[in-house]
């Protein structure tokens, strides 16, 4: 009765009961939910075959980013001290700011620089953000300016990683947007290659966060920018939701480019009146951790989270922009700032990458949400991630509460039995959730947030002996 319907069973049942006209009803009963029972469908378990190269470990925690504005002196980010701390809480390596220079304003340019100074002090690395839009640019960027740039990084201890075009730059209500951003862009590109302290970095494009046409319009920018430059906002929803979307919009302005997203999070303003997407900071928690993962899945080298902190106070929770943060006006983490911390805990591990060998595996699980991702560490050992990629929130919007989502069997078979299998999930803390000893095959519970599998493949030998003559 696979194939059939709840009406077919209805059916059914009229049937047998003039058939069984002199049959108890209650055995009746019986019957029908003993058929019940067994027709409720189950999805098919897929087995897949897998032959992978893992990725280093490091590369995940070198793709974690964070968007900071420690020039916005009246919000979270006046206390330098307390975003040190906050950012050495987390251990991220890089960080995305506005990359301002006026030329006849040296005391804002000091003020400026001396702030990503003691960022950098930490050893993290910069995003600088080009953006004439708002005066904070010359337009056209010149070799002069982007030298005087350099200048003032290297006097403060900057380390520019990369330079971006203007911030969504459709939305600033120019109304000669894409001339401007095009004539800027070039600029940008042409100055930072002939500077002599800047050609050898990256010139990350600028972005869009308008309707679709806005990306035909702007047009092939390949010309101008290293890579490509997306905001993939999920609304209230999984990390990818928008993902095929903002590439197919992309495409049209970076071609086959490498892309940075240099935005993408979730505010947790739950009780704003605007209809504006907020969910709970349970649901970014679980959130969180999977959009790295996720962009790491799609070629995607480096994501920066929006944004570090809270910038104001609103403990009504009625302010969208004022809850993006990893951690709370008051500097107090929330889950998704704990997730992030954990899971670079971890998969931390600097040093020259090795070459890895291909890994042969299998994955059983009735659940097509389930993605994967495969590392390797300098010490031999493999950290495989699972996650569900499903959403935790019920609706779009201003519309919705926090989804349970039950967690999904999943099968792991390794090539041979692995002498020491570990899990982790750090959504709760770096603290082994499992273990397992010379198996070949262990069973899985994957959560809607990552789970970290540890395992060997050789077992170290045990009975060495050092012998002195």
């Amino acid at each position: 009765m696979a194939g059939g319907s709840i009406t077919e069973m209805r059916k059914c049942l009229r049937k047998c009961t003039t058939i069984f006209a002199g049959v108890d009803v209650s055995k009746l009963s019986f019957l029908f939910l003993t058929a019940l029972v067994l027709y409720i469908p189950t999805f098919a378990q897929t087995t897949t075959n897998l032959r992978e190269v893992p990725k280093p470990a490091d590369s995940l925690v070198d793709s974690i980013g964070v968007n900071i504005h420690m020039t916005y002196g009246t919000t979270a980010y006046r206390d330098t001290a307390a975003v040190k701390q906050m950012l050495s809480t987390l251990h991220v390596r890089h960080v995305r700011d506005a990359g301002k220079y006026y030329a006849n304003d040296a005391k804002y340019n000091d003020y400026e620089f001396g702030a990503y100074g003691a960022i950098a002090s930490l050893g993290i690395g910069f995003d600088l953000i080009l953006d004439h839009n708002g005066g904070s640019a010359p337009s056209p960027m010149t070799p002069e300016a982007m030298g005087a740039l350099q200048s003032l990084a290297a006097k403060n201890g900057v380390i520019v990683e990369s330079y971006e075009g203007p911030n969504e730059a459709d939305l600033g209500g120019i109304l000669n947007w894409i001339t401007d951003t095009r004539s800027f862009m070039q600029s940008v590109y042409s100055s930072a290659k002939t500077s002599p302290s800047a050609s050898a970095i990256p010139v990350i494009g600028n972005s869009l966060a308008g309707p679709p046409i806005d990306w035909v319009l702007l047009g092939d920018m390949t010309a101008f920018e290293d890579y490509g430059n997306m905001h993939p906002y999920a609304n209230t929803q999984h990390p990818s939701f928008n993902f095929g979307t903002a590439l197919a919009n992309q495409i049209k302005v970076s071609g086959s480019q490498t892309i940075y997203v240099t935005e993408a999070g979730w505010s947790n303003a739950t009780n704003a009146k605007d209809n504006s997407p907020n969910v709970s900071e349970d649901a970014v928690g679980r959130y969180m951790g999977r959009l790295f993962l996720e962009t790491l899945l799609h070629g995607w080298p480096r994501t920066y989270a929006y944004e570090l902190v809270d910038e104001q106070a609103d403990p009504g929770l009625t302010y969208t922009q004022r809850h993006f943060g990893l951690f709370r006006n008051d500097y107090s983490a929330k889950p998704a700032a704990i997730v992030i911390t954990n899971m670079i805990a971890l998969m931390s591990d600097k040093g020259t990458a090795v070459r890895p060998s291909p890994v042969s595996y299998s994955l059983a699980t009735t659940s097509p949400a389930v993605h994967h991702l495969l590392f390797s560490k300098q010490d031999g050992s493999y950290w495989l991630a699972l996650w569900q990629e499903v959403s935790c929130w019920s609706d779009l919007n201003g519309r919705g509460a926090l989804v349970t989502n039950p967690e999904v069997a999943v099968k792991l078979t390794l090539p041979n039995a692995g002498p020491s299998i570990t899990t982790y999930r750090p959504h709760d803390s770096t603290a082994v959730v499992q273990s397992f000893v010379n198996q070949q095959t262990v069973m899985l519970m994957v959560p809607d947030h990552p789970l970290l599998v540890k395992f060997s493949l050789i077992a170290a030998p045990t009975n060495l002996r050092a012998y002195v003559h």
